[in-house]
This record gives structure tokens, C-alpha cells and sequence, in this order.
């Protein structure tokens, strides 16, 4: 009985060891995810500062499925998860027959649209969305990445982020979009080993999609997977080329 207890004392023990060490490597696989993720913004940011004027629009969204498995309604989850982000109270509405928490609000002059639809019973979906229009504000931006995915791991949502830049093209006349597609392609060669997988034309849109080995998040499109898009857009109202940048593809409109 004696060896027995003193087994089942060294079970334990290793026990939670094994616990402790699971929790360590954990931690330190989501701090890595993380890093990771804030440098690939910072990846985004600093190439839209070579291709365009001046950036309008940064913006970054978060989003995933929820399930009710722990036993805490959709409308509890959505309010504890607001609370935790501190943003104003959720608004209730109906939208296309589901039921859907919103938030529309700002914190340190980045906007956020918080937005969590149920889709069952014991189903939803959240986007968290945050944008920026001054480069001022990008600091605050990234933080912003940073923490909001952290939180909507901790509430049991699997998220992805994506991220979209968009300005108007440094040209100095007037070209085709192709031709500053070209430019911008060419440097993405030279400095990302960027290799084009997918390309799309029309009169006025040029849209490329790209494999870049630097950048870890990635989308699957057929067999290949795509890190990066670039989509360039004749604007007849400015005269201008419209730029869009996505990681690890383009999100808003272009």
C-alpha cells in the first residue's frame, strides 16, 4: 500500500508538471502567434508607405466562430466579450432573420464596429473591425490587433485577422493600372521574394495575388495557399491609381 501511495504520489506530481510545461509552451505559442502577427501589420504598414502617397484607410478584422459549449448564451457571451474590449453597451437588432449584438464606438481615435451575429441556437459569428485613417494612429492600431485577438481567443473564439491598406498610387503622371501594378509587383519581387499565383484584369482593375515565404498568415485558394494581394484601381473621379494591399487578402472594397 505504502509503494502504491508513493506512486501515485510521483503520478501527480508528474501530472502537474506536464500541466505546468503544457501551460508554458502554450503560453509562449500564442506570445509567438502574436509577435507575429503585430510585425506582419507593421510588414503592411511600412509597404504601404513605399507605394502610396499617404494611406487613408488601414483596416484590421478579427473574426471566428463561437459555439455554446461552455453553457453561456450568445447575448451573455457578446456582452462579457464587449465588456472585456471596453466598448459601450451592445445594441440588439435583427439583421437578414438573426439576431445581432453591435457596437459601433472609437478608442484612441481608431474606430471599432464590434459586431456578433447568432447564427443557431448555439452558433455565431464574430468581426471585430478596426480602422485607421492617419498614420498617427497606427501605433494605437497595432495595440489594438494585439489585444482585441488576445481577448476573443480567451473567450473561445478561433479568430483570424486580416488586414487591408488602401491610398492612392505614388506615380508621378498618369498611367494604366497595369503599369503601376508593375512597379509594385517588381518591388515586391525584390524585397518580399513575392511569387504571383492568381491574377485578375478589366478595363479599369488589375487585381494579383501572391505567395510571400516572410509572412505566416495565409488563405487557401484551390490547391495553393495566398499570403498577400494587391489590386490596383483607375479612379475616374480623382485621375488617380487606387492601391489596396491585403494580408493575407483584401477585405474592403477596391
Amino acid at each position: 500500500m505504502k509503494a502504491a501511495a508513493k506512486w501515485t504520489g510521483v503520478g501527480l506530481v508528474c501530472m502537474i508538471l506536464l500541466g505546468c510545461m503544457l501551460g508554458y509552451f502554450w503560453n509562449g505559442m500564442t506570445t509567438a502567434e502574436a509577435k507575429a502577427e503585430h510585425d506582419e501589420l507593421r510588414t503592411l504598414l511600412d509597404l504601404g508607405n513605399q507605394v502610396v502617397d499617404q494611406p487613408v484607410r488601414v483596416v484590421v478584422k478579427w473574426q471566428g466562430s463561437w459555439d455554446g459549449s461552455g453553457g453561456e448564451g450568445a447575448e451573455a457571451a457578446a456582452r462579457k466579450l464587449s465588456q472585456s474590449l471596453q466598448l459601450s453597451p451592445i445594441s440588439e437588432l435583427m439583421e437578414n432573420g438573426h439576431t445581432t449584438y453591435r457596437v459601433i464606438d472609437e478608442k484612441n481615435a481608431v474606430n471599432i464596429r464590434f459586431n456578433w451575429q447568432e447564427i443557431s441556437a448555439d452558433q455565431s459569428y464574430v468581426i471585430i473591425q478596426l480602422e485607421a485613417g492617419d498614420p498617427a494612429q497606427w501605433s494605437n492600431l497595432s495595440d489594438l490587433q494585439e489585444q482585441y485577438g488576445q481577448k476573443m481567443h480567451d473567450s473561445g473564439i478561433e479568430a483570424e485577422w486580416n488586414a487591408s491598406l488602401q491610398g492612392n498610387a505614388n506615380d508621378h503622371d498618369k498611367v494604366k493600372a497595369a503599369d503601376t501594378m508593375n512597379r509594385i509587383e517588381g518591388s515586391l519581387q525584390n524585397t518580399m521574394e513575392a511569387v504571383q499565383k492568381e491574377t485578375y484584369e478589366d478595363a479599369t482593375t488589375v487585381s494579383n495575388a501572391y505567395q510571400v515565404p516572410s509572412l505566416t498568415s495565409r488563405v487557401r485558394s484551390g490547391n495553393t495557399w495566398l499570403n498577400m494581394q494587391v489590386a490596383v484601381h483607375e479612379d475616374d473621379m480623382s485621375g488617380k491609381n487606387r492601391v489596396t494591399i491585403g494580408l493575407p487578402m483584401i477585405t474592403i472594397e477596391y
